[in-house]
């Protein structure tokens, strides 16, 4: 007698479980992912540099640092630094600084009289499209379930406005980031129980140990009704099955924890207070990555023509009269206080490489893109934008390089970023996009 074949409708029904039909498909992408989940930070400053002392040199196999990005010598072989990217935008609506809103989205600003400088040169209103990081998070909501889609933090942006906005649900549709780590944390961690101790450990490993054997139980119960081609499917399910139970057992937690803040609250407006604030969002930014509450996250210092006082580098001038200095002196400051950003970069490329993730760190795990609106902030350039990418997204990328691609759009760049995050069908990205594609040489 032939072995009867059965249908997938009465494979999945006797499965015992309505998500057990969902949940097989995924177990072999699961099994390579395992402790490797992949995260993206996206980080922005503004008020553009000095090009010439932000350039760094090297080719496709070295990099050599410049003098702006001296302070991130230690995780050079964790870095691209790419050159040459830019808008390539005409006359449109809205001025130079107002392109921040450009960055992660590559889309003009749409028509209209909500935001002017103050010669109410070419006025515009918010941002015309989604911004990268929200298409990545949308797609990952589709399979990831986090407490929170992504988070965005910020570090004093006093003003509801095109230049302190770079993250957008949708076109007009602006998501403020949040400058006060004392919301943040209320927000994020209040109501977060750790996985803290041994005995958490255990009830967690015993958790997914249960999940997996009903796994197990249900897939062989089911091998011997079905076609020879379908029990090599499912042997090839529970040998995913077997390899997840195996990474698990020889996986040791890492603690997720909640970073302290100080006990007397600090004001997040204030000017002397800004390199601590910018500390405790990383430290939160981290904890948030760690304790897997989201998978998505920036970080905008500032914004663009902001006038902070960097009063810790002896600077009394403010951030946005400075960038129009383009003597010796103005230069000079503007050099120092992207030092001082390359900074804050290296401190959090520090603390996510101290984190074991899966066979490799936090930081072999995310993939970090930070980009500024402007070049020379002097002449207000917008190509070449400094651009500097860290982490090896999952393994996927190759650091320790230097990419100059001459002139090109930097759409080519969100392109990137998408399919760096597991969005390979994404082939363009915003509407000044010209169809070229991912940037060539970075993956």
């Amino acid at each position: 007698m032939s072995r009867p074949v059965v249908s997938r409708r009465a494979f999945l029904g006797t499965m015992g479980a309505a998500g057990m039909g969902a949940l097989i498909p995924s177990l072999e992408a699961e099994a390579q992912t395992v402790g490797a989940k992949k995260r993206l930070i996206m980080l922005t400053s503004g008020n553009g540099t000095v090009p010439s002392q932000w350039k760094p040199s090297g080719s496709a196999t070295s990099l050599t640092l410049s003098t702006c990005l001296a302070p991130l010598e230690a995780h050079k072989q964790d870095l691209i630094a790419i050159n040459g990217l830019g808008w390539q935008y005409g006359d449109g609506p809205g001025v130079d600084h107002m392109r921040i809103a450009m960055m992660w989205n590559g889309t003009p600003m749409l028509t209209g009289n909500d935001f002017s400088n103050s010669t109410n040169d070419r006025p515009c209103g918010w941002g015309g499209g989604i911004s990268v990081d929200q298409t990545i998070a949308n797609k990952l909501a589709e399979t990831v379930k986090t407490p929170f889609k992504s988070l965005e933090f910020g570090v004093y942006l006093p003003r509801h406005h095109i230049y302190t906005r770079v993250n957008y649900a949708a076109a007009n549709q602006p998501i403020p980031p949040v400058d006060d780590p004392y919301a943040m944390f209320d927000r994020v961690f209040k109501n977060l129980a750790p996985m803290a101790g041994p005995g958490g450990i255990d009830k967690l490993r015993a958790s997914r140990k249960s999940v997996m054997d009903a796994v197990k139980g249900n897939l062989a119960a089911v091998q011997a009704r079905v076609s020879a081609g379908d029990r090599q499917k499912i042997e090839a399910h529970l040998e995913s099955v077997r390899s997840i139970e195996k990474r698990l057992d020889n996986t040791t937690p890492v603690s997720c924890a909640a970073p302290m803040l100080p006990a007397t609250k600090l004001d997040a407006r204030a000017n002397a207070n800004f390199p601590v604030i910018s500390r405790l969002q990383i430290d939160l930014l981290v904890a948030a990555l760690l304790c897997d509450v989201t998978r998505v996250t920036s970080l905008l210092w500032a914004g663009a023509a902001n006038e902070v006082r960097f009063t810790w580098l002896n600077q009394t001038s403010g951030a946005h009269t400075i960038s129009h200095d383009n003597g010796a002196n103005g230069q000079a400051q503007r050099v120092a206080a992207h030092v001082w950003f390359s900074g804050e970069v290296a401190y959090l490329l520090g603390k996510l490489k101290a984190i074991p993730d899966g066979t490799g760190t936090l930081l072999d795990n995310s993939l970090v893109v930070w980009g500024n609106e402007l070049a020379d902030g002097a002449a207000h350039s917008q190509q070449p934008i400094p651009v500097l990418i860290a982490g090896k997204a999952g393994g996927v990328l190759k650091t320790g390089r230097f990419i100059d691609y001459g002139k090109k759009k930097h759409n080519g760049l969100l392109v990137s970023m998408a399919q760096l995050m597991g969005m390979p069908e994404i082939t363009k990205f915003g509407s000044l996009d010209d169809g070229t594609g991912p940037l060539p040489g970075l993956v």
